[in-house]
């Protein structure tokens, strides 16, 4: 057979298995694109289509609903640079938090009857006399602050940022929760599928005096945003929200109508009639959002959580709860390897400019809660988290004031011994079993003639530019120039 014939079978069957190739990739590529876009439509539906809300029921509740949003804007300044943030506990002086009684108009049984009459409920009522943030000086933020204009001021004046803790997902029964009286509002409960109320489900149990709220309720946003507007107008540098999560679907709109002779008649709504009780939820979480930046752009909100879920965006910092140590459990939980895979999985939105926030519970009674705060303290701050805890009787409340700045090389790790670099100091996470020893190579920046171990207060002095130091298997040190450089 001649050579130019033989190339030509060659080039011709070489070219139908190229052809065929292509064509099974196509078809791949076209089932994973479909895969995924029927996984977006079902997980994430906003990504795909915004829904309409019910003007109607927007302009009836006077709500101001801004259109849907995925813009990622960085969080204030003083967020990107904060290292700690803690609760109230010991800060608030003669702090009480009361139950006043007051009159509401209820419709309650008398035996055989069902009648309106003035019935006594509860009103929370919270007051300090003073508030002394010595023991926490150098802190970021103050959250979990009592929901009081004075607290507030008083905060200000001694140069902390406070927020008060909020909550959408549930309501109290036994008095009015964020002003809300559940006895004046049943519309804003969810309803399940066979017309119930829906109690609010924690540790395996049915909480009964807690039922869940409908985010797709105008009736509950309307409430809702008159209490953050009132927090805001106090003079608070944002909120917290607690329970950030997926919601329970609602049936309410299918029971108007039903007769109920506790509550004289009621319409449950629907702002968005379309979607999901999680569409809702992620547009008043924007909305909720928008008022807050309303009052400032250094105003924040934190989330908890948020983390891996759509909602994610919404806060400019969200919480890892229970991050290495917890009232759950005893001892630690979290490996180092943990805390650099979950930086990892939020690096999208850390470079964005918004903050992981990761909360410790410390056990005082642990004979080690002073290496425990070290190490979380350490994990958090090597991977740019912000660490969360109160640290009052742990011994290690030095950290309140540590203040490490910008990382100014990134984290570097051999064996096991896990370091970085920062404006105002060092880190050192030995994540071995044995004591090991490091010797630092310091940026030509980094001017400093000494260190100070923040654990016993010893000086490390810094030769030629490098520093040696010594750091005990499963243990974290911080090393940080000493505070009158560092103001």
């Amino acid at each position: 057979m001649e050579v130019s014939k033989i190339y030509r079978i060659i080039v011709k069957t070489n070219l139908t298995m190229f052809v065929q190739t292509q064509k099974r990739i196509c078809n791949s590529i076209s089932v994973y694109f479909a895969i995924l876009l029927f996984s977006s439509i079902l997980i994430f539906p906003h990504a795909v289509k915004a829904q309409l809300y019910n003007k109607e029921l927007a302009n009836k509740y006077d709500l101001s609903i801004p259109p849907p949003s995925e813009k990622l804007d960085p969080a204030p300044k003083w967020l990107q640079k904060a290292d700690m943030f803690t609760r109230g506990n010991g800060i608030w002086k003669d702090y009480k938090f009361i139950l006043k009684d007051t009159l509401i108009t209820r419709i309650v049984r008398r035996r055989e009857q069902y009648k309106s009459l003035q019935v006594t409920e509860q009103y929370p009522v919270e007051t300090i006399n003073s508030f002394d943030g010595s023991l926490v000086k150098g802190v970021a933020l103050i959250s979990h602050v009592p929901h009081s204009k004075k607290v507030f001021e008083e905060a200000h004046k001694q140069g902390f940022k406070v927020i008060p803790y909020l909550h959408f997902t549930d309501i109290h029964t036994n008095y009015a929760d964020q002003d809300v009286f559940l006895f004046q509002h049943p519309e804003i409960l969810v309803v399940d599928k066979n017309g119930k109320w829906v109690h609010i489900p924690m540790d395996g149990t049915e909480r009964l005096f807690r039922f869940l709220t409908c985010a797709n309720s105008p009736s509950y946003w309307k409430l809702s945003l008159a209490y953050v507007k009132k927090m805001m107008e106090w003079g608070a540098d944002g909120i917290f929200i607690d329970n950030v999560g997926e919601r329970v679907s609602c049936y309410g709109p299918k029971f108007n109508g039903t007769r109920n002779p506790e509550f004289p008649p009621y319409v449950h709504e629907h702002l968005f009639p379309d979607t999901t009780e999680n569409y809702a939820w992620d547009r008043m979480l924007q909305t909720i959002r928008a008022l807050v930046k309303s009052y400032g752009e250094e105003k924040i909100i934190v989330l908890n959580s948020g983390i891996g879920t759509p909602l994610q965006k919404n806060g400019d910092c969200c919480m890892w709860e229970s991050f290495i140590y917890s009232w759950a459990w005893e001892g630690r939980h979290h490996t180092w390897e943990d805390v650099k895979k979950k930086a990892r999985n939020n690096a999208w939105y850390t470079n964005a400019g918004r903050r992981i926030t990761a909360m410790s519970y410390l056990d005082r009674s642990r004979k080690g809660v002073k290496e425990d705060a070290f190490w979380a303290f350490s994990a958090a701050r090597l991977v740019d988290f912000v660490w969360w805890t109160t640290l009052n009787g742990t011994g290690a409340e030095v950290l309140y004031r540590a203040h490490m700045g910008k990382g100014v090389e990134p984290l570097t790790e051999a064996h096991k011994i896990a370091y970085r670099i920062f404006e105002n100091g060092i880190i050192v996470l030995n994540d071995s079993d044995k004591e090991q020893s490091i010797e630092l190579i310091l940026p030509a920046r980094f001017r400093a003639k000494h260190l100070v171990n923040l654990f016993n207060n010893q000086v490390v002095k810094v030769t030629k530019g490098t520093v040696k130091v010594a750091v005990a298997g499963k243990t974290a040190r911080v090393y940080t120039i000493p505070e009158k450089l560092m103001q």
